[in-house]
């Protein structure tokens, strides 16, 4: 038999370095300083009293920032957490800086990390989740929990499904689609193809992620803001991204910092009964 090699999707993380020397101003200025990020910015809101730092979220989920502040000769007052959660869409003051001694020099930079999602969610161990295909169907597990060729880290408790490409993918729980990708249309296992992968991120009523992954080019069938059942189909399977065979990438994430998603082991309703772990090489079917 062909042996099979898998590769899940690779979690980007947001990092910025700014190096910032305090003066100060005669007038009000805002600065953006988005670094290499496009999807969370911090901004200089500069004062004669001082620096605020706002952290602007432009996406539409919930994203957990950890903004790390380095300083000489200067105060900081925090209005939120060290790490915490900005809201999608939002703008927000997250600390002040200012001068101590205003005869010397100062000096501050920091550091922003991001991951999605929201630091407080909690996942509801009671929910049974639907597998993610279509009524009466039936795939085989190509690697489950703890699986030696990717599932360590933050993807521990995900399940690859194998699933030829086309085939349609359902929301295995229900909420809203708060991110997708639908541009790239190929694959394989070389470093060059992370963050490459097609994909429907859907946000729960605990705030966990639904993560499906791999989908075909053109596979992505549902949009951003979408409310979706379980069951609802949602995408087409592929093999896009760092992956070199033809799968769905399934799990369910939270943060665990500014900088490390994890993931939650899930029930699965199937149709040879509630499954806590899938097992490797069995095939589990949607029931009637």
């Amino acid at each position: 038999m062909r042996r099979q090699r898998l590769h899940v999707f690779c979690v980007s993380t947001g990092i910025s370095l700014l190096l910032s020397v305090g003066s100060c101003l005669a007038q009000d200025e805002l600065e953006s300083k988005p670094g290499r990020n496009k999807g969370v910015r911090v901004y200089e809101a500069r004062s004669a009293g001082g620096v605020t730092l706002l952290v602007e979220n432009l996406n539409w989920y919930d994203a957990t920032v950890t903004l790390t502040v380095r300083s000489t000769n200067a105060r900081i007052m925090r209005y939120k957490a060290r790490t915490d959660t900005y809201s999608g869409k939002s703008k927000s003051q997250a600390l002040f800086i200012h001068r101590d001694d205003k005869e010397q020099p100062w000096s501050w930079r920091y550091r922003t990390r991001w991951v999605k999602g929201d630091i407080h969610a909690e996942h509801d161990d009671s929910v049974l989740y639907r597998l993610p295909f279509q009524k009466k169907k039936s795939f085989r597990v190509l690697q489950s929990y703890h699986g030696r060729f990717s599932h360590q880290g933050a993807h521990e408790y995900t399940v690859d499904f194998a699933m030829r490409e086309g085939m349609s993918v359902c929301a295995a729980r229900e909420g809203v689609v708060v991110d997708t990708q639908d541009k790239h249309d190929e694959g394989g296992a070389e470093d060059s193809f992370k963050n490459k992968s097609n994909y429907v991120t859907i946000v729960h009523s605990d705030g966990t992620l639904g993560e499906y992954h791999h989908l075909k080019v053109q596979g992505v069938l549902v949009e951003v803001g979408q409310a979706v059942s379980a069951g609802d189909v949602i995408g087409l399977s592929g093999n896009t991204g760092y992956s070199s065979f033809p799968h769905l990438h399934f799990g369910v994430y939270s943060p665990k910092d500014g900088r490390i998603l994890q993931s939650h082991p899930v029930a699965f309703r199937t149709a040879q009964g509630v499954i806590l772990e899938p097992v490797k090489r069995r095939h589990y079917t949607v029931p009637e």
